[in-house]
């Protein structure tokens, strides 16, 4: 593949990751949204208890050479990542329920902890691809407040599943994997969501 081709590969995969995508999505979601001081416990609980330390065990792994890289592409170091982040995820999925946060913010991590719980399970056979599934996860999510803005993301999504595949992180049928998960969760997601509101019109 031509270097400039490469340049644009890595340009895509880096604004798509997860760990820049998610926590920026919830910032500016919540502080739209919410209330400030709302917004702000729910942010801090989001980028303080999963995003951060996630961003923090990655770093420092992948400068001890304990994973291969930042995007911990080895499937069988993939499982310590899943084994560490599925537990944070667990607990602020159990306080947003428990602190009486919206509903449609609860489901959202919650639908996201079945998402990363899914890929782990999926990780025993094929390392299907969180750059992809995450954001078409989060295009479904983005979709509920502005339509045009989840296309757009969603249609993001197809770029960057090109972009882990330039870089050789994955393989099509990896992404294809991801492109599955993430639209079979935003797809239960957003039909749970829709399924509650109108029961709480009731």
């Amino acid at each position: 593949m031509k270097t400039e081709q490469l340049k644009i590969a890595k340009a895509i995969s880096f604004i798509g990751h997860p760990l820049l995508t998610m926590p920026l999505f919830v910032a500016v979601m919540m502080f739209v949204f919410e209330d400030f001081e709302k917004a702000l416990l729910n942010s801090a609980l989001i980028i303080g208890c999963i995003f951060l330390p996630l961003f923090l065990r990655m770093y420092i792994k992948s400068r001890n050479g304990t994973y291969t890289n930042f995007d911990v592409s080895d499937r069988i170091q993939r499982k310590t990542l899943f084994t560490f982040i599925i537990p944070l995820m667990i607990v602020v999925t159990v306080i947003s329920f428990k602190t009486s946060a919206a509903s449609n913010f609860s489901l959202s991590i919650l639908f996201g902890t079945i998402l990363v719980f899914i890929s782990q399970i999926i990780n025993l056979f094929v390392k299907s691809s969180l750059h992809v599934s995450l954001n078409i996860y989060l295009s479904a999510l983005v979709l509920t407040a502005d339509f045009r803005i989840g296309i757009a993301v969603f249609l993001f999504s197809g770029l960057i599943a090109w972009s882990r595949v330039a870089l050789g992180r994955h393989t099509w049928n990896e992404v294809i994997f991801g492109y599955c998960i993430g639209l079979i969760i935003s797809a239960t997601m957003l039909y749970a969501e829709g399924f509650i509101n109108q029961l709480t019109k009731q």
